[in-house]
């Protein structure tokens, strides 16, 4: 059994050096490898097959899986091919290690164009085409998996006579960032690796020490394209021989005047625009370990309880932190405790100083993801434990020392009241054709006009998407203070005054309208606009419901539920639904609804939940498919309102029926059920338009 047992892989220039050794070493842990080689020399001259054959050869003969391919990474249609070959001869493809590459090393002043266009060619372009063919295709099969580039010392640091490779090799760190973040949201991580060790591309450089042998740099490769490595991207790693470090990116704290910069003051202060920043571990560093340093200060004994805990912070271009918890006591550790009870990552320094100065709400920086955590329980009890906020007053010195108390955000447990009113414009954003296909195969509605060649119109409850930024920075707005955990959405309703078309560019708008207490939690009302030119097209409503955790239990009345079925008769139409597997991850990718609840078992069993949850606006959507499909003649165009209350949570495998009677002309009433009878919509209202 192997690491990778199940895995495909695509390592190009896999014929020799760095990527031989990536590809055997992958087979041997149980990979299926498409080994890439052009064959050629390396000045790129030259084309044989002979070197992914006996790559080929050796995985084959070693009982492992493994097929050629010769095409070009610089040749769209031979990138396509190499990342088709992973899915025509294997299914799939988890894993792909840009390795290919060439040398055409000149100074500047003597090297021609033709030498500067190929190495760009291969490394630059041919890094971007394998890459965009990979990546589309995990997207389209919704797979997560992990790309690996391949940077350079001469592109992060410089090198004599290689500025077509430097300037190559930096543009694959810039990609690698750059494609990380878009990456995130479908599970795809992306990292990159600057190895110096001896092959034949550095055969001749007597400054790279013959022991730095290219197995030297697998493991780290390898690890990276690892489950234990799901949370590492957008990361750029060294490694030299036995040596394995990060590259980071590093600003001076700078200097800001009061008064514009003139060109004597430029050199009047450059040793002060220049000084680095003298914190240990990186910018930032000095207060972020005040910040932790402070925490024993906050902790509240009776809330831990008998909780017995070490945690480990890594703060991403900093450094790691601890803090342990026994006794009734906490403690601060200036590293990694040992044996830590879990870990928890941010991805930079910035991102834990906004959260202790109450600049960013936590949910909605783990939501983002610049939060991770290897154990969501620890997570969780450390926000009740420790009042970071607090931690961040006294470690700037506006603690009880200053005599000032921070304000007060609200008077009772629940959401603030006085966030009522605050509205939120974000960015206007394009329906852009492809997120149009992408959303309505996530809602599995293959109506034609959606979905194939470019689509006509989107499916109704597209809307959803352009619409949950203004719906999430309400709910993450920091005066309304909602505990997200605790939070689920109960009612949703939205009114079409128009279809939504590609490459409309609309501007989504929101307000906390009301905030009602009720006797086991809070309802919060978020009104929503979507606009396009000055005018309105769809309105909508959402119901959110923050339980709260100390309130009884009670059973609900029999209202929510609606007329009997048999006061309605037979239905006009009914249409069944089976929730997919992959379902809430399909659906959080075409609508950047993270909520980990949704993604995260552990999550959605630290909130109760026995697993992963569907969205219930996705559930929505099913229901809205079967009324334009079922009783509005399949034109999207014809519906006007529709209106539901999410009664039930909805598991991945359950079975949905959505049943839809007439009321009037034009009028309709609908729920939706699971395999055992019970709604999981109710209350539906649709009318046409």
């Amino acid at each position: 059994m192997g690491i990778f047992d199940g895995k495909v892989a695509l390592v190009t220039g896999a014929g020799s050096g760095l990527g031989r050794q990536y590809a055997l070493a992958l087979a041997k842990e149980g990979a299926k490898v498409v080994v890439n080689d052009l064959g050629t020399n390396r000045h790129g001259e030259g084309a044989e097959s002979n070197a992914a054959d006996d790559v080929v050869s050796e995985i084959t003969d070693a009982d492992g899986a493994a097929v050629a391919n010769y095409d070009s990474v610089a040749d769209p249609e031979g990138a396509k091919a190499m990342v088709d070959s992973a899915y025509d001869e294997f299914g799939k493809l988890d894993i792909v290690i840009n390795n290919a590459g060439i040398l055409r090393d000149k100074t500047l002043v003597k090297m021609t164009e033709p030498m500067w266009d190929a190495v760009m060619a291969v490394h630059l372009k041919g890094t971007f085409l394998v890459t965009q063919h990979a990546v589309q295709r995990m997207i389209d099969a919704g797979d997560e998996g992990s790309i690996v580039n391949t940077s350079s010392y001469a592109g992060l640091k410089g090198n004599f006579g290689q500025t077509n490779y430097g300037a190559a090799k930096a543009g694959i760190a810039g990609f690698t960032r750059s494609l990380a973040l878009e990456g995130r949201k479908y599970g795809i991580r992306t990292n990159a690796i600057a190895p110096i060790a001896k092959t034949r591309m550095t055969d001749d450089i007597d400054m790279v020490p013959d022991e730095y042998g290219p197995e030297d740099v697998v493991p780290l490769v390898l690890w990276l394209c690892t489950e234990e490595a799901q949370d590492v991207t957008g990361r750029v790693f060294g490694a030299h021989g036995h040596h394995y470090f990060e590259y980071n990116v590093e600003t001076t704290p700078g200097v800001e005047p009061d008064e514009r910069w003139t060109i004597s003051a430029v050199g009047e202060r450059f040793g002060e625009i220049t000084e680095k920043a003298t914190a240990a571990g990186g910018e930032g560093g000095d207060e972020v370990r005040e910040l932790f340093a402070m925490l024993p200060e906050v902790f509240d004994a009776d809330a831990a309880g008998s909780w017995d805990v070490a945690i480990a912070f890594e703060v991403q271009g900093t450094g790691t932190y601890g803090v342990e918890v026994s006794d009734g006591a906490a403690s601060f550790v200036d590293g990694s405790p040992d044996n830590p009870d879990g870990k928890v990552t941010f991805d930079s320094a910035q991102t834990i100083l906004d959260l202790a100065a109450g600049n960013l709400s936590p949910e909605k920086a783990f939501m983002g993801g610049q939060i991770s955590a290897n154990n969501m329980s620890v997570l969780m009890k450390f926000g009740k434990v420790f009042d970071l906020v607090k931690a961040g007053e006294m470690a700037a010195g506006a603690g009880e020392d200053s005599g000032e108390k921070p304000a007060k955000q609200k008077s009772g447990p629940g959401p603030n009241p006085e966030a009522v009113g605050n509205k939120f414009k974000p960015s206007a954003r394009f329906v852009e054709p492809e997120h149009i296909v992408e959303y309505a195969k996530a809602v599995d509605d293959e109506n034609p006009r959606y979905v194939e060649g470019d689509p006509e119109v989107a499916p109704p409850l597209y809307a959803v998407a352009p619409l949950f930024e203004g719906l999430e920075n309400a709910l993450s707005d920091r005066q309304l203070d909602a505990d997200l955990m605790n939070l689920v959405h109960g009612e949703q309703e939205l009114v079409f005054y128009d279809v939504l078309r590609p490459w409309d560019l609309v501007a989504p708008r929101a307000e906390i309208a009301s905030i009602e207490e009720k006797s086991s939690g809070w309802l919060v009302d978020v009104r929503q606009w979507l606009m396009r030119d000055g005018e309105k097209i769809v309105e909508a409503s959402s119901g959110l419901f923050v339980r709260n955790p100390e309130a009884k239990k009670s059973k609900k009345g029999g209202d929510d539920a609606g007329p009997a079925d048999d006061e309605r008769g037979e239905p006009a139409y009914t249409e069944i639904q089976t929730v997919a597997a992959d379902q809430p991850k399909r659906y959080a990718h075409a609508t950047g609804d993270m909520n980990p609840i949704h993604l995260d078992p552990n999550v959605a069993k630290a909130a109760g939940l026995p697993d992963v949850i569907l969205h219930g606006l996705c559930t929505m959507a099913f229901a809205a498919r079967a009324v334009v499909d079922g009783v509005l003649d399949g034109e999207v165009e014809n519906l006007g309102r529709i209106k539901v209350r999410f009664a039930r949570p909805v598991l991945p495998g359950d079975e949905l029926t959505t049943r839809i009677w007439e009321t009037s002309d034009g009028s309709y009433e609908f729920d939706m059920v699971n395999q055992d009878g019970d709604q999981v919509l109710s209350l539906g209202e649709a009318s046409g338009r």
